[in-house]
């Protein structure tokens, strides 16, 4: 019993690791495998969205965003909302092709970040 108390702040630490290690189908085991109340907290939807954005999923990670989630213990100036939302913009308009400069543009044109999503404490 008592690792299942752990089981979410171990998962919190080990998908994004699993995430930089090219180790996406484990770190998308890790979060099934988590309690649903854990599955459907804000941090835990931010990590399934990278992680189906890793998974070549695109269009599965905007719609986590889309759908809405807050992550409770977010701190201003904390890029990983954004950078997230933009790498997921990035891909859906490289529509399986190389995200270059044009891309980028683009994707950061036609698809602003939401204000809900906004905690960078820099111009944009």
């Amino acid at each position: 019993r008592a690792w299942r108390a752990v089981l979410p702040a171990l998962a919190r630490e080990a998908v994004p690791a699993l995430l930089a290690a090219g180790r996406a189908a484990e770190a998308a085991q890790l979060l099934a495998g988590l309690p649903q109340p854990q599955q459907a907290d804000g941090r835990f939807r931010l990590l399934t969205a990278q992680v189906l954005l890793a998974r070549g999923e695109p269009a599965a990670a905007r719609a986590i965003f889309d759908t809405g989630f807050e992550i409770a213990d977010l701190r201003e100036g904390d890029e990983t909302l954004s950078d997230t939302w933009y790498a997921i913009a990035e891909r859906l308009v490289a529509d399986g092709g190389p995200v270059t400069e044009d891309v980028r543009s683009r994707a950061r044109t036609g698809h602003p970040l939401p204000e809900r999503y906004e905690y960078r404490m820099r111009p944009v």
